[in-house]
């Protein structure tokens, strides 16, 4: 059981982690959509929910590990280094920065598949119904990007074949 137990706090340290980082992520993308009102507010909101996440995780792992200590104290050095330059500002390049969220979201969705059958397999049922209620909150996001992934390509398509002005 010790094997199973240890593979899960650190498959659920690994997630805490990656959940920061996507809060630096959201971020810095909902300051390169600006332009965007919409992306920007539905951004926002799931930077809300990736903090909610995070509050998940630590009490997954507080309840798993009580000699632990807590993530916020195991990932205070944690830094999120991410490039700004990687996020476009220009309008033009919503696309860009949808289809790099999107990626991410689904890696967000394989490491929770995982999580969860770690959790069940280690008997950590409560855990198992959290990182659930997680993923779905990541499958919903990525479909929230996925359709407007489409818009932002036809909406670009749009502008670029309209007559220059100039």
């Amino acid at each position: 059981m010790s094997d199973r137990k240890d593979a899960l706090l650190s498959a659920l340290r690994d997630a805490y982690a990656m959940e920061r980082y996507a809060e630096g992520l959201l971020r810095i993308h909902a300051t390169g959509s600006t332009s965007h009102p919409d992306v920007n507010a539905r951004i926002e909101a799931h930077q809300t929910e990736t903090l909610a996440y995070q509050t998940s995780l630590a009490s997954c792992i507080a309840r798993i590990d009580e000699s632990s200590d807590t993530p916020q104290a195991l990932t205070d050095d944690f830094e999120v280094s991410i490039q700004t330059s990687a996020v476009a500002r220009s309008p033009d390049e919503l696309v860009g920065n949808l289809q790099s969220l999107y990626v991410f979201k689904h890696q967000e969705i394989a490491s929770y598949t995982s999580l969860i059958a770690i959790a069940e397999a280690s008997g950590f049922f409560e855990t198992k119904v959290a990182c659930e209620a997680i993923i779905l909150g990541q499958i919903a996001m990525a479909d929230w990007l996925l359709d407007r992934l489409s818009a932002a390509a036809t909406a670009y398509l749009g502008r670029d074949a309209s007559p220059d002005k100039s």
